[in-house]
């Protein structure tokens, strides 16, 4: 009887176990990079990513070439207003705005610009690459 008692325990455990594990990181839903220069085969210089659940936009400078990452997220919809714009500097920083920060992080739920670009500063930033990607979340 104590046996059985004691497998039942050990089976609730391991079922609640399973139940509560949390799931793994699927990563973003879209990304793409900005490049060094005009030429084919450079380095990525900055990367966005974007995850469609939660509204997250990381930005990240992969460079240590003196430039910082820019991006530019605006409203495909709306006339191609410009929602807001990050800013990630230094090798291997980054910055992440997620819909759960509130105002303008949190995006409308249709067809969304992203412009990365490299420079000394957002007004000479050049060596851009811009998508449309599709917040349905």
């Amino acid at each position: 009887m104590k046996i059985r008692r004691a497998a039942a325990v050990v089976v609730a455990a391991i079922g609640i176990g399973v139940v509560g594990t949390p799931q793994a990181f699927a990563g973003p839903d879209h990304w793409m990079y900005t490049n060094d220069t005009m030429f084919p085969g450079e380095d990525p210089a900055g990367k966005v990513e974007f995850t469609e659940h939660g509204d997250i936009v990381k930005l990240c400078d992969n460079d240590a070439d003196g430039d910082a990452a820019y991006l530019w997220v605006y409203d495909k919809e709306l006339y191609g207003v410009i929602l807001y714009q990050l800013r990630a500097g230094g090798e291997g920083n980054c910055t992440t705005v997620r819909a759960s920060m509130g105002g303008k992080y949190n995006l409308p739920e249709h067809k969304i610009g992203f412009l990365v670009c490299r420079g000394k500063s957002a007004a000479t930033a050049g060596y851009c690459d811009g998508t449309v990607w599709v917040n349905d979340h």
